[in-house]
């Protein structure tokens, strides 16, 4: 069993207790420990307890995804407090080298807050994809709620484990091996829709019953509508460097 280190990873918003960068404290067996004159989140710590045993055991399977998971965030949405949790070395006591240890590959990140509605993504997406602007051919919508006087982008978040690849019945869907984006191989899609259904996040779009799907390719690693969005609510990087929802 491992002993974990946590630590204070990034503060994203507004922490009460207050917990600052570098805070941390230990896992030690079934014990918590922490530096002198130093607390721990109760909330924080409450989300992150079933994690804990789950990250101590040791266990070799090749799909194991723990060694992958090693942050993770408060669950006050005001407080943001993202939590770097690694194994320590039973000899050195120091951080151990695990698999997963470099970060995924970049992709669009979303903040609502500062989306104006314009559509000006949807634009150039389409422009850079094809010889004509609209929505319709375009990889990135921009949903309005109008009663709430919302504008959220919808746009494929390049899922580790990709849904949408996983229930492909005829592999049309794969990885760009460069950019970790979701491809798809018109020639393998029969139109089934299950790559739309399976997106827990709205970011595939079927234009017709008989066309091969949109999902964002960034633009071979250089989104177009990151570089035309006004307002940076869309940007180009590693999960947690916004507020993203």
């Amino acid at each position: 069993m491992y002993d974990l280190k946590v630590t204070v990873d990034e503060v994203q918003g507004f922490c009460d207790l207050p917990m600052e960068e570098g805070d941390h404290f230990w896992v030690k067996g079934g014990r918590i420990i922490t530096p002198p004159g130093q607390g721990v989140c109760l909330w924080a710590l409450q989300s992150m307890m079933p994690f804990f045993p789950a990250k101590q055991r040791v266990i070799e399977e090749e799909n194991d995804w723990i060694p992958d998971t090693k942050r993770l965030i408060c669950p006050d949405p005001n407080g943001g407090v993202v939590f770097k949790i690694e194994r320590l070395d039973p000899q050195t006591g120091e951080p151990l080298e695990e698999k997963g240890g470099k970060d995924p590959p970049p992709r669009i990140l979303v903040d609502p807050d500062k989306c104006s509605g314009c559509r000006a993504c949807e634009t150039v997406c389409s422009l850079a994809h094809g010889d004509s602007f609209g929505a319709g051919s375009s990889r990135i919508r921009v949903e309005k709620d109008e009663p709430a006087g919302v504008d959220r982008p919808l746009v494929c978040r390049q899922c580790g484990d990709a849904p949408c690849v996983k229930v492909c019945p005829t592999g049309a869907l794969g990885r760009d091996p460069e950019t970790g984006a979701v491809t798809v191989a018109e020639e393998k899609c029969v139109q089934c829709g299950k790559c739309v259904q399976a997106c827990p996040f709205e970011g595939i779009f079927l234009p017709s019953a008989d066309e091969a799907p949109l999902v964002c390719d960034l633009c071979g690693g250089e989104p177009r509508c990151v570089k035309r969005c006004p307002t940076e609510a869309l940007k180009f990087g590693n999960a947690g460097s916004i507020g993203e929802s």
